[in-house]
């Protein structure tokens, strides 16, 4: 039912990043351009999320809208792309339901849910995807990232009984892994192909699964340029090392290591995507974006990457 999707959803898969204007309102206006520029470069597979996306900083009102908003926007660009859209970070299944209808009424092609209750048992985890995907009809993409027990309260990475029960669940088609633990993400691909799995972190993180199936990963510095994800799933496809280290090297090294290894991903992103013209890097508190001195170094780093990307486009 679902398998169309799957197919379409590999290399790399855009972020939604949200940007705020000058009222801490959502500025649609900037989010549509930087859509516009995303898919203009290349991208065709696009992921509102539930942290890039700062569906922590909205309300459940603001997510429906939002979600709408960027369905609408990536399927208005092309009938092909594909759209994903989630549920609020912390919610009932009754709630995560009523957002999975949402997004398939608007016409999302996957649905990303992410269980922030804390664990006590598989059984409680699964029929939440199966109680949502009974009902709601749509497919889902589950975002995997460690739990806190309910036991003892200690953040836990989910075992491997649970990555095995995933695919018992007709409607789960995608995995996003998120606990950037090598065991953990070669558990998560023991499950390709029948559910693909989408790796978060850098390209060079992202190469040491390859020999484990690895088909797809989240965007990284390619939120600046879709044709930086898509030259580099060239590259990874055909081995071409030379272009894959260049990418490595002179595009992804000097963000990752001098800016988010300081700073942290969540407040470079957005100052990156500043720097580049496409949205402030303002947050809604109790994020704080970076400030002046702090921005100055992603503005010089965004320079440096800049140049770099004349070299292999």
């Amino acid at each position: 039912m679902f398998e169309d999707v799957k197919e379409r959803l590999q290399g790399c898969v855009y972020t939604i990043f949200t940007p705020f204007d000058a009222e801490e309102k959502v500025d649609y206006t900037a989010l549509d351009s930087y859509l516009e520029h995303m898919y203009r470069t290349g991208a065709r597979k696009f992921y509102a999320m539930a942290y890039n996306s700062r569906y922590s900083q909205l309300t459940h009102a603001e997510i429906m809208e939002l979600n709408a908003f960027c369905i609408r926007k990536v399927k208005a660009l092309d009938p092909k792309n594909v759209a994903i859209v989630g549920d609020p970070i912390h919610c009932s299944t009754k709630e995560t339901t009523e957002f999975s209808r949402h997004a398939k009424e608007h016409g999302a092609d996957l649905v990303s849910l992410l269980v922030r209750e804390k664990y006590f048992s598989d059984e409680q985890i699964m029929d939440h995807y199966a109680e949502v995907g009974r009902d709601a009809n749509i497919g889902i993409l589950v975002h995997e990232m460690p739990f806190l027990s309910g036991m003892n309260g200690l953040q836990m990475h989910w075992p491997k009984s649970l990555f095995l029960e995933l695919p018992k669940v007709p409607e789960i088609v995608a995995l996003k892994e998120d606990a950037k633990d090598f065991e953990t993400t070669c558990l998560a691909l023991s499950l390709e192909p029948r559910i693909r799995v989408v790796i978060a972190g850098r390209k060079s993180t992202f190469m040491n699964y390859r020999p484990h199936g690895a088909r797809a990963y989240l965007n990284g510095i390619s939120m600046l340029d879709a044709r930086i994800g898509e030259t580099f799933w060239n590259a990874y496809e055909s081995g071409d090392q030379a272009k894959i280290k260049f990418i490595l090297e002179k595009l992804e090294a000097p963000f990752f290591d001098r800016c988010c290894a300081k700073y942290g991903w969540h407040r470079t992103n957005k100052a990156l995507l500043q720097a580049a013209g496409f949205m402030h890097r303002r947050d809604r508190m109790p994020l704080k974006h970076l400030n002046d001195s702090e921005y100055a170094l992603v503005e010089e780093v965004y320079r440096e990457v800049q140049a770099a990307c004349k070299e292999i486009f």
